[in-house]
C-alpha cells in the first residue's frame, strides 16, 4: 500500500470536524462549515483534499466514507472567486502531487468499496475528476483507464457496474478504443448473466459513447440497439420506477441526438412505451416519461414515426384518456393566483402529447384519429371527458391548419354547445378552444366566423357566477382581436365594450387584469374607431394608476399601462391631448417607485413611453431627461447565472421559475440563467430602437452612450431578441447622427466602430435568420452614409467574409437538394423544408441587398473586388434550384444597374442565362431576368443593344401567355411589361420603336408592382403629351384604352403623388376632347368599382 498521505494528527484534527458536519443538531453541523471552510479550505487545501481522499479509501465507517466522497468532490470543483482568478478552483489550487495522490486514494476507493450507494458516489467523484482531465485542466491520469478496464472485466459485479457507471458519465475515455472493441465489450456486459446492475449501467454507457461517436461508430454500435433495451424488460416486470425513468431518460437523450438507430427496433419501443403509459400501476412521472421517448422520437424522426402505420393510433387514446385526468379542485374557482403549477400533471402531458404529435407528424396522421373520439367525448356525462374534447381540439390546431381548415365550418358548430355546458371547466375549455384556434387558423377564422365566435365569448363574459371563465373568454376575445382586421370588428364593438366595462369593475383584481388587456387589443385593432370609446375608459384607467398603489396591483397597474398607452397610439395625439399630461406624470411617479429589481412596472414602464413617443413625436423630447437613464440601465442589465450542484436538492426553492430561473446543461454542467432580466433588456433595446426611429436628430445627444451599448450585443448570445434589435437600433442611431449634421470625421469614426464588429459577425455567424439581420443593417448603414463610404481595407473584409459565408450557403442548398433526391424527406417534412428554403433564401437575399448597396455606392470600383465572388456566384446561377438560379441572376441585374456600360465586360458570365432566364419553367427566374433585360435597356449602353433586340420577343411571350395575369405570375408579367418599355426608351437602336410601342400599349395597365409602375406611366404620360402616334393610334383609335388603362391605374392607388395629377390632368384633356355621347360611352364601359372610386378620389 502506498504510504499514508497524511499525518495521524491530521486525520485526528479534521475527524470531528467531518463528523461534525453529520450532525443533526443545526448549530453543531453550522459550526463544523465554518470550520471546514475558515481552517481547511482556505489556509490548508492540500490537506483537507488529501484527507478527504485518506477517509474514502480507508475510513471504517461507511456513512463517513460516503460523505466524505460527496465533499471531496464538491469542495474540488465548486468555484472559489479570488482576487488573482474570479474561477479558480480548488481543485485547480492545490500542488499536482496532491491531485496525483487522491486519484491514487480513488482507486483504492473503487477497488475495495463495499456498500452501493458510497461506490457509486466514489464513481462519480472520479469520473468529476477525469472530466477535468480531459478539459486540460489538470495532469493527465495515466492510470484510470487500465483499471477501469480491469474493473469492467472483472469477476466481481460490482467493480463491472462502476466502471461502466463512469464510462456512461466521460464517454471520452474509452473514445480512443476500436469500434470493434467496444462493441464486444459492450455487447458481453449488456447480456451479463449475474447483474442487472451491470447490463443498465452497460446500457447508460453504450448510449453515452454513441452519441459522441462519429457515423460510423454510431452505425456500428447501432446494431446493439436491442440488447441495449433488454434491461429495461425486468426493470419493468418490477414495477421500479425510478430505475425505469432513469434508463428511459438515458434513451431519451439517445432518441434526440441519433434517433435513427431506433429503427429497426421502434415497433418494440411503441407497444412497450405505450403499455407502461396506460398502465395506471406506475407512477405518474415514469408513464410520462415513457410517453416522452416516444415523442422525442418522432420530433427528432418524424418520417422514420410516420412509416409505424400505428404509431399515432397507439399513442393518441392513450393522451386522450390522460387528458381525462384531472380533478374538480375546489381551489380552482376560488384563488386569485392563476399561475397554474400543474405541469406534472396528466392532463398537461396529454395536451401537450397532441400538441407535438400534430406539429411533428402532421395532421393528416392525426387529426382523423383524434376525431375518432372527440364527438363521442363531447357527448359524454362526465365532464373530464368533454373538457378533454376540447382541449384535443386546442392541441391540435397548430400542427393540422391544412387538413381541420376545410372543416372548420363543422368543428364550430361542435364547440358551440360547450359555450353553454352546465360546468364551468368545460366553459374554460371552450373559451379556451376558440381562443386558440383564432391564432392557429388567422385569418380565415375571424373572416368568416366572426359572428359565429363574438356571439359565443359574449354571453360568457356576462357569467359574474365564474369570474374565472369571464375572464377566460375575455382572454379568448384577445387571441380573436389580434388577427382580426377592424372592418371584421366595427359592427361588434358596442357589445364587447358594455361586457369589458362591466368587467373592468368586478371585485376579482384578475378579471380586471383582463378586461384591461382585452381593451388594450380591441383599441390596438379598432384604431381610429375606437375614438367613440375612449372618452368612457381612459378615466377610468387613470383612476386606477392613481388608487391602485399597493404591491398586490403591480400587475393590474402594469396592464393599465399598457391599455392606456395602447389607446394613445389607436387615437393619436390630437384625440388623446385631454390625457397626455395626468397620463405621463402618472408613468414619472410610478417609475420613480418602481425600483425593486423584479418589479415587472419596469417593462410595461419602457414600451410605455415608446408609445408615448410614436404617439408625440418630436413633442416627446422635453421627457427623455428623465427617462433615459433607467432606460439604459436597463439595456445594460446582465444576466444572473448560477452553477447548480448535482447533488443539491433544494434548488428549486433556491432558484424559482417564477422569478425567471431556467437551467441548461452544457458539457455536464448543470448552469442557471435568470431570464426575467433578458426580457427586461430585449425589451429596453427594442424601446431604444423605438426612439431612434421616431425621435430623429433629436436623439443625438443619446446616440453615442446608446451605440456603445448596441455594439457589443451583437454577441450577445444568451438570447436573440436581444441581438435582433441591436442589429435593428445601429443603423437607425447612424441616421440621427447624420440627420443632426455631426462632423463628417465623426461620422466617419462612428461606422469604423460599427463596421469593425459587423465585418466579424458577417465572417463566422452560423444563426442564418441573425446573419440576415446583420447584412439588413450593413446595407441601411450603407444607405445612410452614401457615396464612397469603404475603404478599399474594408470591401476586402466584406468579401472575404461573403465568400465564407456563400460557400456555406453553397453546402446547405446542395444537402437539401440531395435529401430531396435519396428519399430522405417525405410529404410531412414539406412544410418544415420549405420554413428551413425561406431562411436560407431571405437571408441570401439580404446578402445580395448588401453586395447591391456597395455596388450603389461605390459603382465600378467594386468591380475589381467583385470578380472574387464571380466563380460563386455562377455555381449558383447554374444550379437546378430556380432559387439559387434568380439569385445569381439578381446580382447580376445589380452589376448591370450600377455599373452602367462597365458592367458589360461581364457579359458573357451571364448575359446568355439572362435572356434563356425570360423562359424559364419558375415565374421567379422569369420576373428577375425581365427585370435584368430591363436594366440592360435603361443603364447597360448601346453594347446591349443586341440582346435588347432579341430580348422582346420572348418578353411578348411572357406578357401573352394565358395565365400572365394571374395572381402568382402577374409580378413577372409587370416586370417584362416594365423592360419593354425600358428597351424602348433607351435602347431602341436595333428595334423598330413604332411597332413595338403599338404592341406595348396593348400588354397594359400594370397595377400591382409598385416599383415598375412610376417608370412605366411616366413614359406612356411623356408619349401622350408628345402626341405620339403608336400611343394614340391611327385616328386617336387608343383613346378607349388610354381611358381604360388611366382609370383603372388610378382606382389601384399605385402611382407616386407627382405621378397622380399627371395622369389625372390627361385623362381630363382626353375626355374633354370627346363629344358628350363617347365620353358616356367610355364611362359606362368602366367597372362600376373603378368608377366609383375614381369618384370618390376626385379625379372625375
Amino acid at each position: 500500500m502506498a504510504q499514508v498521505p497524511v499525518s495521524a494528527e491530521v486525520i485526528q484534527q479534521l475527524t470531528p470536524v467531518l463528523t461534525n458536519l453529520l450532525s443533526v443538531d443545526n448549530n453543531q453541523r453550522s459550526e463544523a462549515e465554518n470550520l471546514l471552510n475558515d481552517q481547511w479550505v482556505t489556509q490548508q487545501p492540500d490537506l483537507l483534499l488529501l484527507g478527504l481522499g485518506q477517509f474514502v479509501a480507508h475510513n471504517t465507517e461507511v456513512q463517513l466514507r460516503s460523505h466524505c466522497s460527496v465533499l471531496l468532490r464538491r469542495l474540488s470543483f465548486k468555484q472559489f472567486t479570488s482576487s488573482t482568478n474570479p474561477d479558480a478552483r480548488l481543485w485547480d489550487m492545490v500542488q499536482e502531487s496532491t491531485r496525483q495522490t487522491v486519484k491514487e486514494l480513488l482507486l483504492i476507493a473503487l477497488a475495495n468499496e463495499s456498500d452501493q450507494s458510497t461506490r457509486h458516489k466514489v464513481a462519480d467523484t472520479i469520473a468529476e475528476v477525469a472530466k477535468t482531465d480531459l478539459n486540460g485542466d489538470g495532469g493527465k491520469w495515466e492510470t484510470l483507464p487500465k483499471a477501469l478496464f480491469e474493473c469492467s472485466q472483472s469477476p466481481n459485479a460490482a467493480h463491472r457496474e462502476s466502471a461502466f457507471r463512469i464510462f456512461a458519465s466521460v464517454p471520452e475515455l474509452i473514445s480512443d478504443q476500436h469500434v470493434d472493441a467496444l462493441k464486444s465489450v459492450f455487447l458481453t456486459s449488456l447480456t451479463d448473466s449475474e447483474s442487472q446492475e451491470v447490463r443498465l449501467e452497460a446500457m447508460k454507457a453504450a448510449a453515452a459513447y454513441i452519441i459522441q461517436a462519429d457515423e460510423a461508430g454510431q452505425k456500428t454500435l447501432g446494431t446493439l440497439m436491442p440488447q441495449m433495451l433488454d434491461p429495461l424488460s425486468p426493470i419493468i416486470a418490477a414495477r421500479d420506477d425510478q430505475t425505469l425513468v432513469d434508463g428511459l431518460v438515458v434513451l431519451i437523450e439517445l432518441a434526440d441526438n441519433v434517433p435513427r438507430l431506433f429503427r429497426s427496433v421502434l415497433p418494440n419501443v411503441l407497444t412497450v412505451m405505450v403499455s407502461i403509459a396506460k398502465d395506471k400501476s406506475f407512477e405518474d412521472r415514469t408513464r410520462q416519461t415513457a410517453l416522452e421517448l416516444l415523442l422525442t422520437l418522432c420530433e427528432a424522426a418524424p418520417g422514420m414515426c410516420r412509416k409505424v402505420s400505428n404509431f399515432a393510433n397507439e399513442i393518441i387514446p392513450v393522451a386522450m384518456e390522460m387528458i381525462t385526468d384531472i380533478e374538480d379542485e375546489p381551489t380552482w374557482y376560488t384563488t386569485d393566483d392563476l399561475e397554474e403549477d400543474d405541469n406534472e400533471e396528466n392532463y398537461v402531458m396529454g395536451e401537450s402529447t397532441m400538441d407535438r404529435l400534430a406539429r411533428t407528424l402532421g395532421g393528416k396522421y392525426v387529426v382523423p384519429i383524434a376525431f375518432q373520439y372527440i364527438p363521442q367525448m363531447l357527448q359524454s356525462g362526465e365532464w373530464q371527458q368533454r373538457r378533454a374534447a376540447l382541449m384535443a381540439i386546442s392541441s391540435i390546431g397548430e400542427g393540422s391548419v391544412k387538413i381541420m381548415k376545410p372543416e372548420l365550418g363543422n368543428i364550430m358548430q361542435m364547440l358551440l354547445g360547450p359555450f353553454k355546458d352546465a360546468h364551468p371547466r368545460v366553459r374554460y375549455a371552450a373559451c379556451n378552444a376558440v381562443g386558440q384556434m383564432s391564432t392557429d387558423f388567422a385569418p380565415f377564422l375571424q373572416k368568416n366566423f366572426h359572428q359565429l365566435i363574438i356571439s359565443a365569448l359574449l354571453p360568457v363574459m356576462e357569467d359574474n357566477s365564474q369570474p374565472r371563465v369571464q375572464a377566460h373568454a375575455a382572454a379568448a376575445m384577445v387571441n380573436f382581436c389580434e388577427e382580426a382586421d377592424k372592418a371584421t370588428l366595427d359592427p361588434y364593438l358596442d357589445a364587447i365594450f358594455e361586457r369589458l366595462l362591466v368587467l373592468l369593475k368586478t371585485p376579482k383584481t384578475y378579471v380586471q387584469e383582463q378586461a384591461i388587456t382585452t381593451i388594450a387589443t380591441v383599441a390596438d385593432c379598432a384604431e381610429d374607431k375606437f375614438i367613440k370609446y375612449h372618452s368612457v375608459i381612459m378615466p377610468i384607467l387613470l383612476d386606477i394608476l392613481t388608487q391602485a398603489t399597493d404591491k398586490q396591483y403591480r400587475l393590474l397597474r402594469c396592464r393599465t399601462i399598457e391599455c392606456a398607452s395602447l389607446i394613445g397610439l389607436a387615437i393619436g395625439k390630437e384625440a388623446f391631448a385631454p390625457y397626455t399630461d395626468n397620463f405621463i406624470q402618472l408613468l414619472a411617479q410610478i417609475q420613480q417607485t418602481a425600483t425593486d429589481p423584479d418589479d415587472v412596472q419596469t417593462t410595461y414602464l419602457l414600451a410605455a413611453w415608446a408609445r408615448m413617443c410614436k404617439m408625440m413625436g418630436q413633442d416627446f423630447l422635453p421627457y427623455l431627461p428623465n427617462i433615459m437613464p433607467p432606460l439604459l440601465q436597463s439595456a445594460q442589465l446582465t444576466p444572473e447565472f448560477t452553477f447548480v450542484d448535482p447533488e443539491d436538492e433544494d434548488v428549486e426553492s433556491k432558484y424559482p421559475t417564477e422569478d425567471g430561473w431556467e437551467f441548461v446543461g452544457i458539457n455536464g454542467q448543470q448552469i442557471g440563467i435568470k431570464t426575467s432580466v433578458l426580457e427586461e433588456k430585449h425589451t429596453a433595446i427594442e424601446m431604444l430602437v423605438s426612439y431612434a426611429r421616431d425621435l430623429g436628430a433629436g436623439f443625438i445627444q443619446y446616440v453615442g452612450p446608446v451605440l456603445e451599448i448596441a455594439l457589443p450585443l451583437l454577441k450577445f448570445y444568451f438570447h436573440d431578441g436581444v441581438r435582433h434589435a441591436a442589429a435593428t437600433l445601429i443603423p437607425l442611431l447612424l441616421r440621427d447622427a447624420k440627420d443632426a449634421n455631426v462632423a463628417p470625421n465623426e461620422l466617419a469614426a462612428m461606422w469604423s466602430s460599427i463596421y469593425e464588429r459587423m465585418a466579424k459577425i458577417m465572417m463566422i455567424e452560423d444563426d442564418i435568420t441573425f446573419l440576415s439581420q446583420v447584412y439588413a443593417a450593413f446595407h441601411d448603414c450603407l444607405e445612410v452614409l452614401g457615396e464612397n463610404c469603404l475603404q478599399p481595407s474594408d470591401i476586402e473584409t466584406f468579401i472575404k467574409a461573403t465568400e465564407e459565408q456563400l460557400k456555406k450557403f453553397y453546402e446547405r442548398l446542395n444537402e437539401r437538394e440531395a435529401g430531396k433526391q435519396n428519399g430522405d424527406y417525405d410529404g410531412e417534412d414539406d412544410e418544415q423544408l420549405l420554413e428551413d428554403e425561406i431562411t436560407e433564401e431571405e437571408a441570401l437575399s439580404e446578402l445580395a441587398r448588401a453586395m447591391q448597396a456597395i455596388f450603389k455606392a461605390h459603382r465600378a470600383a467594386f468591380l475589381p473586388f467583385f470578380e472574387k465572388l464571380l466563380p460563386l456566384v455562377l455555381q449558383f446561377l447554374g444550379h437546378a434550384n430556380p432559387a439559387a438560379r434568380q439569385w445569381a441572376i439578381c446580382v447580376f441585374d445589380d452589376v448591370i444597374e450600377f455599373t452602367g456600360p462597365n458592367s458589360y465586360n461581364y457579359s458573357n458570365y451571364f448575359l446568355q442565362a439572362m435572356i434563356n432566364g425570360l423562359s424559364d419553367p419558375a415565374g421567379e427566374v422569369r420576373q428577375a431576368a425581365a427585370y435584368g433585360i430591363g436594366v440592360c435597356g435603361q443603364f447597360g449602353g448601346p453594347q446591349y443593344a443586341d440582346a435588347c433586340a432579341a430580348a422582346l420577343e420572348p418578353l411578348f411571350g411572357m406578357i401573352n401567355a394565358p395565365n400572365s395575369r394571374e395572381d402568382e405570375v402577374v409580378m413577372v408579367t409587370e416586370n417584362a411589361i416594365s423592360a419593354v418599355a425600358k428597351i424602348c426608351q433607351f435602347n431602341s437602336s436595333k428595334i423598330n420603336v413604332d411597332s413595338v410601342l403599338s404592341a406595348w400599349v396593348d400588354t397594359l395597365p400594370i397595377v400591382n408592382d409598385d416599383q415598375e409602375a412610376p417608370v412605366v406611366y411616366t413614359y406612356l404620360l411623356n408619349l401622350l403629351e408628345a402626341h405620339h402616334p403608336s400611343v394614340l393610334g391611327a385616328n386617336n383609335a387608343n383613346i378607349p384604352t388610354l381611358v381604360k388603362i388611366f382609370t383603372q391605374v388610378l382606382a389601384a392607388d399605385i402611382l407616386s403623388t407627382e405621378l397622380v395629377p399627371r395622369m389625372v390632368n390627361s385623362l381630363k384633356v382626353i375626355l374633354g376632347g370627346l363629344d358628350e355621347a363617347t365620353r358616356n360611352q367610355l364611362w359606362n364601359a368602366i367597372e362600376p368599382e373603378t368608377r366609383s372610386i375614381i369618384q370618390q378620389k376626385g379625379y372625375v
